[in-house]
């Protein structure tokens, strides 16, 4: 395919057009959002396909299902939402057997207990080659707690919940066969068993006025540029500012690479990026810390458009922000068409 995984969603978007009336948000977002008689209904989907998304020779069946119901969870709690009713399509191939789908199963299962829902249908069909996973799922949010990523404004302070580069950290290692103990073990752990910001998304929700939130799914700098984008903002960064992850730190020491580059290009954090009034940032924090345990870091700010998308480094420096990250149908630097 001659064109990349951003050109192709947009043309697709053009070529639909605008949603009805009762939808609310369409293509380009997290998960689309409808009118429902009580509250809002969100949907958002997600196709996993062995080799691409995971490798079966370093995950269970079970650690895979998992992930793969994780991955829109995470979509949904970026929109101010919760997850309420999923379905699954499989597409098997002759090798896979009837255990290995009983343990996929077992793992959508352990995250739709942990999340209270449940799976209401789906479809199977057989493969020539590969395992691939859809799954389609469905969420509520109340009309007053909705969140897009198309709303932050020029002057918004830029927060992200955790530390990010874990995950990537995670699969470098697993990679490099590196002996999974200590901050390596965490970090294949992060990779293998990566966990949605439901409570984080609310938490956000109960103290602050979120213009634009989104999920840390294709990495932290590729996020970043789809929020600005969307928005029709720019954004300004300070490298100084982002948490890394202890467990990337060392797995970047040992594999020679920069614990940085890790940060930024991690995708499958799930860790969010919300954009708020700055004046909200010190209860946000507290508030986050004491209801989550989780940090909320300032990262940077919401700028004018004309100031494009950018970041500091730690010598003062100012340069482009890279479009870090995974895009399908281009290798590094994606998701789905739509909803991601």
């Amino acid at each position: 395919m001659s064109v990349g995984e951003r050109e192709l969603i947009k043309r697709i978007r053009e070529r639909v057009g605008a949603p009805g009336r009762a939808t609310l948000v369409g293509i380009g977002d997290d998960a689309a959002v409808f009118e429902r008689a009580q509250g809002l209904g969100l949907i958002t989907c997600d196709a996993f396909v062995d080799g691409v998304h995971f490798r079966r020779d370093f995950a269970t069946f079970r650690e895979i299902g998992t992930k793969c119901m994780v991955a829109n969870i995470s979509d949904i709690a970026a929109m101010g939402g919760f997850p309420t009713r999923a379905v699954v399509s499989l597409c098997i191939p002759a090798h896979i057997a009837e255990a290995d789908i009983a343990a996929i199963y077992d793992g959508f299962l352990d995250a739709c207990r942990r999340y209270s829902f449940d799976i209401v249908g789906g479809d199977i069909v057989s493969s020539p080659s590969d395992l691939a996973i859809s799954i389609t799922l469905m969420g509520a949010a109340s009309r007053d707690r909705i969140v897009t990523r198309s709303g932050a404004v020029v002057g918004d302070a830029i927060m992200m919940t955790g530390r990010v580069g874990g995950a990537e950290a995670g699969l470098r290692a697993l990679t490099a066969g590196l002996p999974q103990e200590g901050a390596v073990h965490v970090a294949v752990r992060r990779h293998l068993r990566p966990v949605p910001r439901i409570a984080e998304a609310q938490a956000f929700l109960d103290v602050a006025t979120p213009h634009a939130m989104i999920d840390i799914s294709d990495g932290l700098g590729s996020e970043l540029w789809h929020l600005a984008e969307e928005s029709g903002v720019g954004v300004r960064i300070e490298e100084s500012r982002i948490p890394i992850d202890a467990s990337a730190i060392a797995v970047a020491q040992k594999i020679g690479c920069s614990a940085f580059e890790l940060a930024m290009g991690s995708g499958e954090e799930f860790e969010l990026i919300v954009a708020i009034p700055p004046s909200e940032m010190s209860r946000t924090v507290e508030h986050m810390a004491a209801v989550t345990g989780t940090t909320a870091t300032h990262i940077g700010d919401v700028v004018d458009a004309a100031e494009g998308c950018s970041i500091v480094r730690s010598d003062g420096s100012r340069e482009s922000l890279e479009r870090s990250g995974y895009e399908h149908l281009g290798g590094v630097n994606g998701e789905v068409m739509g909803n991601e």
